[in-house]
């Protein structure tokens, strides 16, 4: 019969598997990262993720039933920075944006923190972009209206302080746009700009579409979209 003294180790233990699990499915996901990155969609298979990874490819079946699976989960987690933290609305770089005491300082908070995300998640959505496959396309979808939803988030924070030169749509859509994946990927990859050359570009040219400039007349601000 068991004392209460094997109850510590056999915490010890699951915790001890709990980690070696949660260790075993990050190296798949980078493993998939990597391999989208050189291969393309097309070229990362199940097969030549379990041997990047150094795992069985009924390991990479378990936990992700199949590619496409696993590629969401990749997208997922470059989004989120970790697959344990929560969503990027619920972050500290997003409280911050809410937080900051006005325009400017919220618009050079998000230029930041979205600069940092497309660093992670910019490789991975610029292969699934190239690639034809149909089973992509709801993937893709949903990764275009996640990000509309926390462009509008974004907009409703500058709100909040003030107005704007432009109407919440616009504003939204206008956010959507310069804060792309695409256009990261452009100028990040084709143009060579650095990180920080992003972020401050992004930054500075958000500003100038979006925010009211010192002394403008309130009355010549466009009316608000019907839209």
């Amino acid at each position: 019969m068991s004392s209460e003294r094997d109850t510590p180790r056999r915490a010890y233990r699951s915790d001890w598997r709990r980690e070696q699990a949660q260790e075993t499915r990050r190296r798949m996901l980078d493993a998939a990262g990597k391999l989208l990155a050189q291969r393309g969609y097309a070229g990362t298979t199940i097969a030549a993720v379990a041997a990047e990874a150094g795992v069985a490819v009924e390991t990479v079946y378990a936990a992700f039933r199949n590619k496409r699976s696993l590629v969401g989960e990749l997208v997922r987690t470059s989004v989120r920075g970790d697959g344990a933290a929560p969503p990027a609305a619920a972050q500290g770089g997003a409280r911050a944006v809410a937080a900051a005491p006005g325009h400017a300082e919220q618009v050079r908070l998000f230029a930041a923190d979205v600069s940092a995300r497309l660093e992670r998640v910019g490789p991975v959505l610029e292969a699934l972009a190239a690639a034809p496959d149909p089973e992509l396309a709801e993937l893709r979808a949903n990764v275009d209206r996640d990000r509309l939803e926390g462009m509008r988030k974004f907009v409703s924070a500058l709100e909040r302080r003030g107005p704007l030169a432009v109407d919440a749509a616009a504003a939204a859509e206008t956010v959507w746009a310069l804060a792309s994946p695409e256009l990261h990927s452009l100028v990040r990859g084709r143009r060579g700009w650095s990180p920080a050359r992003y972020a401050t570009w992004l930054g500075e040219t958000l500003a100038a579409v979006l925010l009211v400039r010192p002394g403008a007349d309130e009355d010549s601000r466009p009316a608000p979209s019907e839209h």
